[in-house]
């Protein structure tokens, strides 16, 4: 099924989305899929935001619903893994610019997950007061500029 015009996606589009997801971003150990984690979501909703992203969404939703392996299989849920992978290549081959750009988009969503940057040991938040040292500001600096004379006008 092809994705209906102003990108939106039909139900079938986006379980196909769900799939296309956890094949991108597989589960690792207890890190779920992409797609389990419900990240087709906010992947639809950057996409309606942003006509660059929604092309490239509807782009590779229209090619996965073009692909004939997918229709014999009765779409690309129901292909076996490898077939999957082997359909997203030939998408990707087919119309790299927009694919790419699905792929940043599904990247940039992916590594935004809290799960994901708590397995990868990222921290997030302010960098002080627990971030770098700083050293104590050195007023010794500014003699050199204390000794010129003002160039700027007083004003009352």
């Amino acid at each position: 099924m092809s994705p209906v015009e102003g990108g939106r996606l039909t139900d079938a589009d986006r379980t196909t989305l769900v799939s296309v997801l956890d094949r991108l971003l597989p589960a690792v150990d207890d890190l779920s899929a992409a797609g389990e984690m419900g990240l087709a979501q906010e992947i639809e909703k950057r996409a309606r935001r942003n006509p660059r992203l929604r092309s490239a969404l509807i782009s590779v939703m229209d090619a996965l619903s073009l692909d004939l392996a997918a229709h014999a299989a009765g779409g690309f849920v129901g292909l076996d893994p490898e077939t999957q992978i082997e359909s997203l290549q030939e998408i990707e081959r087919s119309i790299r610019d927009k694919f790419t750009t699905f792929l940043q988009m599904v990247y940039t969503v992916y590594y935004t997950e809290k799960s994901v940057l708590q397995r990868i040991g990222w921290t997030t938040g302010p960098v002080q007061p627990d971030g770098f040292d700083v050293d104590p500001f050195d007023e010794a600096i500014l003699e050199n500029a204390r000794q010129r004379e003002p160039f700027w006008r007083k004003t009352d």
